[in-house]
């Protein structure tokens, strides 16, 4: 090669060498947008409901009414959505799992109950956008609707809903494909009026972060009742119905909720957890900390009140297949994280994660 040559093509590689760096920088840089924030959120009714579902009689189960009501209107859920809106502000998370976000409703004896007296999912957008938080509810599936008569001449109403939230303000970020699903198997609560169904499913959406697709899912699984055996088949059941729904589709996925598994050894410890670890999901909480069980409930206790208790099962929980966890965090457990009043948020913890969405 003559000195001429050499010269001009190190000129050459030279005027090129800003726009390789311009290059190789616009290749990497967009790792760092393709991460999402998401949380899972039980959102607390206020009650556990045992005074209506272990009623032996109508009269019985009229005073139980009652005092599920005032359990109710004790528990601060005015208070507590502000609380849950504080955590959304600390993490601002991108999409959001929430559980147990109920409506409750009065009305005359014998009904109709259509008198709203809370709506815990219109109270959190409130308290999300006093602090200019940009959020809107993405799916709402409205499960479990039951009314019953209290001996104060009223009928109460409660109606369950699970939810996604998600960011408005984020203008990479699409979402498509709306699912709502019930679970087949489900658990019947014999009461005096008549067998309450207790409805449970899981619902999802497809976002699309920077042309990369994944799959965000929510799900309430059926809680473990003491000396009622089949709750737990029922859980199982539920479980295996849902990962079955989700190996249908070869998206990565996210899957997020309150599973009433206890993801840990211990009370409350089913197949549940395993039927999904062996889907090929991965427990975000283990990633990072694999020693440590990091419980999630009860915060307290009901039926009647109580403020504090030692947290004993991790059942709020979330799981990724073909998704990076970059990091797992519980929230809403600290002496700190109560209201001034001394409310939890609510009876769980929450859980947060930042994924990366590789494809």
């Amino acid at each position: 090669m003559t000195l001429k040559r050499f010269v001009r093509r190190r000129l050459f590689l030279f005027a090129l060498a800003p726009l390789f760096c311009c290059w190789t920088g616009l290749w990497a840089q967009p790792d760092g947008n393709y991460t999402i924030k998401v949380m899972t959120r039980n959102v607390d009714a206020g009650t556990d409901l045992g005074y209506i579902f272990g009623a032996p009689d109508l009269e019985t189960l009229m005073a139980g009414a009652t005092a599920t009501l005032e359990e109710v209107q004790a528990s601060g859920i005015p208070e507590r959505a502000a609380g849950l809106a504080d955590e959304i502000a600390t993490h601002q998370p991108d999409l959001i799992a929430l559980q147990e976000v109920t409506q409750w409703w009065t009305g005359p004896l014998g009904g109709p109950a259509n008198t709203l007296l809370y709506d815990q999912l219109g109270l959190l957008l409130q308290e999300l956008a006093r602090r200019n938080l940009h959020y809107a509810p993405v799916v709402v599936h409205t499960l479990t609707d039951a009314e019953a008569p209290t001996s104060i001449n009223l009928d109460v109403r409660m109606t369950d809903l699970d939810v996604i939230l998600a960011r408005t303000d984020r203008p990479d970020l699409t979402l498509a494909n709306i699912q709502r699903q019930l679970y087949n198997t489900l658990f019947v609560a014999p009461t005096p009026l008549g067998d309450i169904t207790v409805l449970r499913g899981w619902i999802s959406v497809e976002a699309t972060l920077r042309g990369r697709t994944f799959r965000f899912v929510n799900t309430h699984l059926e809680s473990i009742y003491a000396g009622v055996p089949i709750s737990r088949a029922i859980q199982v059941s539920q479980a295996s119905e849902l990962v079955q729904a989700l190996n249908a589709s070869a998206l990565p996925t996210a899957l997020l909720g309150d599973f009433n598994a206890n993801a840990e050894p211990g009370k409350d410890h089913t197949h549940t957890v395993n039927l999904i670890r062996l889907a090929g999901f991965t427990d975000a909480w283990q990633v990072f900390n694999p020693r440590l069980p990091g419980y999630t409930w009860p915060l307290h206790g009901e039926d009647p009140y109580t403020p504090l208790s030692q947290p004993y099962e991790r059942i709020d929980l979330i799981f990724a297949r073909d998704l990076e966890i970059l990091s797992v965090e519980r929230i809403g457990a600290r002496l700190s994280d109560r209201t001034p009043s001394g409310f939890w948020p609510s009876d769980h913890a929450g859980v947060v994660s930042t994924l990366r969405v590789w494809r």
